[in-house]
Order: structure tokens, then sequence, then C-alpha cells
């Protein structure tokens, strides 16, 4: 049996996104498509008419006030369907790697392809906070070495790492649905034998002394975790990633980067985001 979609486009700052999946993990929608400072989120019909979208709102501007509903849009099916595959195209994130849904596959032919059939944009590589911290990856991971992606969406990152030779990734994300996602894709792409998956958030994740870390993650989750981080990578004079931050938050990370004798190796910047590298200061 067809069912009818509902699609709720909700004007909230890009920074909140993360918090944001948070709250629509607790809902049973379709969907969730992000763009700068909006979300259009994906609920069947008949689940959306048993829904209190007011609760949701108000949850979601307990810690993002300026939250409001743009539009709401009653779409069939078949759209809906051809309307998400539709925005979920390749991207070439360099000449050696694209980010492809199946249905795009046979049509790439670069080195790494990284197969990604998600249920939301972010992880895709069409967020520019994504794209960044792949770059920096390509010229960074070595062969066998063993990382850590924090937060890690569609599993994005930690495929990444093992198509370009990691030896092992522990991989985790504090978000049920997010794990699920993940895990189809790291068996989608054939590297489940060397990804370890799990929910988790930074606070409860068990870091353990590895080569890198990779953590696309927001400004409020990235300050307090450094420390951390250098723990894990310091014995083996290993890499930290990060990316997930605004330009107009630089100054804050590379203070508290000082703060724990990390030093900067290299930043890159796309649009208004920003992707560093750091490492111990020796």
């Amino acid at each position: 049996m067809k069912n009818d979609y509902i699609n709720i486009k909700i004007h909230i700052f890009e920074e909140n996104h993360d918090l944001a999946m948070g709250v629509f993990q607790d809902y049973d929608f379709c969907g969730i498509e992000e763009d700068l400072d909006f979300l259009i989120v994906t609920f069947v019909d008949k689940v959306y008419e048993n829904l209190d979208f007011n609760i949701i709102i108000n949850d979601l501007q307990n810690f993002a006030p300026e939250t409001n509903i743009i539009s709401i849009e009653k779409i069939s099916d078949k759209n809906w369907n051809e309307e998400w595959e539709s925005h979920v195209q390749p991207v070439f994130v360099s000449d050696r790697i694209t980010i492809t849904p199946t249905h795009k596959l046979d049509e790439i032919n670069s080195d790494i392809k990284i197969i990604i059939d998600p249920k939301m944009s972010f992880g895709t590589g069409h967020h520019t906070t994504t794209r960044i911290m792949c770059k920096l990856m390509e010229t960074i991971v070595k062969p066998n070495s063993n990382w850590i992606d924090v937060g890690t969406g569609t599993g994005v990152l930690a495929i990444l790492a093992i198509k370009l030779n990691a030896k092992y990734v522990y991989a985790f994300d504090n978000n049920e649905w997010s794990i699920d996602n993940a895990a189809e894709n790291i068996y989608k792409n054939n590297v489940n034998n060397q990804i370890k998956l799990e929910l988790a958030d930074i606070d409860s994740a068990e870091l353990f002394d590895c080569d890198g870390i990779a953590a696309n993650i927001f400004l409020n989750l990235a300050v307090p975790s450094l420390s951390k981080f250098k723990k894990a990578v310091e014995k083996n004079n290993g890499d930290i990633l990060i990316s997930g931050i605004m330009i107009y938050d630089e100054k804050i990370i590379l203070e508290e980067a000082e703060k724990n004798g990390l030093r900067l190796i290299q930043k890159l910047i796309e649009d208004e985001w920003l992707a560093f590298h750091f490492k111990c200061k020796e």
C-alpha cells in the first residue's frame, strides 16, 4: 500500500542541527535533508497525523530559540522517493575519492568509491564539513594505522579510513538511528570486518591509543573533548582532525588547542566552515 508523505521545512541555525537530530531520533521519521540554517524532515502522513508537532518545536526551541516552521507540504509516495533519490547525487571529493549512492555507483570511475545510502543528507559529502574532513584524511591516513571516528553519522569517515588502507577503525555515535544507518553503509562497502561500531557518546566512549582521530562535530563538543583526544593519540604521535567548526569560532578552538598542548599543522576553509589538523607539541 502506498503512503503519502509530509515534508516539514524548519528554520534552525546550522550549528544546532546535531542537537536537533537527537530530538528527532525519538520519532518515526523517514528522512532528514540538511541545508544552510534549515532542515526538511519527512514523515509518513499517518505518522505525522498522530504527532503533536508543537511539542517537537518546543523541544527544539529549548536549545535553539530561533526555530520555527517555514512550510508543510504533502507529497505522494512516488514523488517523495524520486525527490529524495535525486537529491543524493555523487560527490567528487577529489580526483581519487567519490561518495556515491548505490544507484549511481556504475557511473563512477574514481579509485576510491564510498557507497553511502543515507536517510539524511549529513554524511553524504554534500555537507561542507564532511568534504573538507575527507580531503584532510586523504593526505594523512597511513597504511595499517588505527583510527577513531567520533560521531560517525552515516559511517562515511570510518569507511574512507579503511579504503585509505587503515587497518582498523572504532566508530561511535550517540544516535541509535545513525548507528543503524552506518551499519548498513559499512556492510555495503565490505569493510565491516575492520570497523567496530558502537552506540556511545564522547564521555562514555573508551578511546584507545590510536594513530588518528577524525571528529566531525560542533564546537560545543570539540572544545571539552580535546584533552581526551590528545591522550588517545599522544603515545603514537598521532593526528587529530576536527571539522564542524565555523569560521567565527576559529579563535576559540585554536586557544583551546594551545591550552591542551596541541599544535596546528594545517587548516582547510570552505564556505563558512573550517577543518583542522592538530598534533601534540613535542
